[in-house]
């Protein structure tokens, strides 16, 4: 693309380069947005990695927000729409905005979805390295992408963080719901201390909570937390055709097929709506190899492809043998609640679909939370089943803490066998149950199983530290 080419689209692209122009953004801010702020006077590239329409450019807006009433020119303030320009590279665009503004100095340069620029990661090193002062932020939709590329180039220079869809904690606040009543509900680093501190909240502020909280979880189950879904209102079969046509086929023909060699794209879609409808199911490479009539490693690398772009999640068996956990089947989650209704054409939740839809969220919540609470931008999550199964084991801390979702207000000792088994195989003394409505500590012997609502556990997942 040359430089004439350019410059149109950086206009059209920075209203407020304009002063008669009206800058529109969101007005909910995202916590990760006042991290990116105190981020701006780091030397290192930030870039922000999350699926397809998870919030990114409009993260983006709200920084740039922030800056132009700390800015006094509004050209040192730069928003790229990279893939508006595919033939262009870091460098062809900040000498185009050179010459189009005249402007020289400390400039913020936002390149969404750097990776239309291919050789992004050596450009954008060549640029820190230069120390001209210039802060660069950028966004993709692909982890192990842009981790691949930036391996060599970004070592010290590229800090990252991911977005996801909103949280249900996020979803309740732009539905209205005052973060002030949440106070108590405050992420810690350790999940452990974070699930015993939620048993002693006062029992009227549980009750006020859950009248509030229980109708908004039903629509989060369904609708899902994909930002855009606030511009359909209630319609979801709009909703869900959009998911579809815009979110799924862009991610897997934009973000996947442009990328990685995929003999049979028809395969990546059909994954999808199998992981959808086996949703909660361990599964192995090999049965869905069959299903398919492709190799174990095809279906190894398709399901990758997947969650690398943010469409899955994989949750690995818990063993701290590695030679049986790559042997064991996973089991595989759609990353939001709406996509999987979605994908299952599913618009009425039934009690069974209600309880797959909860671990699915409970799924990515806790994913979510290990990318906060340990740094790392791919944390796994991991199920365990011997005679008995646990639905999620989480290691944040020193410890590895046991999950089971039983989405009922009806539990029996039966249901916490899986729990007992993994607390005695593991030398254990506590456990947690994600119920529908219920909080209570059932000790027993040496053991203790603490009940908690999923709407509760959510709510506290959804923070950030």
């Amino acid at each position: 693309m040359t430089q004439l080419n350019i410059k149109p689209v950086l206009e059209s692209s920075n209203p407020w380069w304009d002063p008669t122009s009206s800058f529109i953004h969101s007005s909910f801010s995202r916590q990760i947005t006042q991290e990116i702020e105190s981020h701006l006077n780091n030397p290192a590239a930030l870039v922000l990695i999350g699926p397809r329409q998870s919030g990114k450019t409009t993260i983006f807006y709200q920084v740039i927000k922030y800056l132009l009433t700390q800015t006094k020119d509004p050209k040192y303030i730069v928003y790229v729409p990279m893939d508006r320009m595919k033939n262009a590279t870091l460098h062809d665009i900040i000498k185009a905005h050179r010459e189009l503004t005249a402007v020289y100095g400390k400039t913020y340069y936002f390149f969404d979805e750097v990776h239309y620029d291919p050789e992004w990661a050596v450009h954008l090193k060549t640029l820190i390295d230069a120390q001209t002062q210039n802060k660069y932020l950028a966004t993709g939709s692909s982890s192990t992408l842009l981790l691949k590329d930036s391996a060599e180039s970004g070592i010290g220079r590229f800090d990252f963080k991911t977005v996801s869809p909103f949280s249900f904690r996020e979803f309740i606040q732009v539905n209205g719901f005052p973060s002030h009543e949440m106070e108590e509900l405050t992420l810690q680093s350790d999940l452990l201390n974070i699930m015993k501190k939620l048993q002693d909240i006062d029992e009227v502020k549980l009750l006020t909570l859950k009248r509030h909280l229980d109708p908004l979880l039903q629509k989060y189950l369904l609708f899902g937390g994909f930002p855009a879904q606030f511009g359909y209102k209630y319609n979801i079969l709009q909703w869900q055709n959009y998911l579809r046509l815009n979110y799924v086929s862009l991610t897997l023909y934009k973000d996947i097929l442009s990328r990685y060699e995929v003999r049979d794209p028809s395969i990546l879609e059909d994954l999808l709506f199998l992981i959808a409808e086996k949703t909660t199911l361990p599964l192995s490479y090999d049965s869905i190899g069959k299903m398919f009539n492709i190799s174990i490693e095809t279906a190894r690398q398709y399901l990758h492809y997947l969650e690398a772009a943010g469409l899955i999640i994989i949750c690995d068996y818990y063993t701290m043998n590695i030679s049986k956990r790559t042997r064991r089947n996973k089991k595989f989650y759609i990353i939001d609640p709406g996509l999987t209704t979605a994908l299952k054409y599913t618009n009425f939740l039934s009690d069974n679909d209600m309880s797959k839809n909860i671990e699915t969220t409970v799924a990515a919540h806790l994913a979510n939370y290990l990318k906060v609470s340990t740094g790392l931008l791919n944390p796994k999550i991991s199920y365990w089943k011997e005679k008995y199964e646990v639905d999620f084991v989480i290691k944040s801390g020193i410890q590895p803490v046991p999950i089971e979702v039983k989405y009922t207000n009806n539990i029996t000792m039966n249901d916490l066998k899986g729990l007992i088994s993994f607390l005695n195989n593991e030398g254990l003394s506590t456990g947690f149950v994600i119920t529908k409505d219920i909080v209570d500590v059932w000790d027993m012997d040496t053991k203790q199983i603490i009940l908690l609502p999923a709407w509760l556990v959510l709510c506290c997942l959804g923070g950030r530290n």
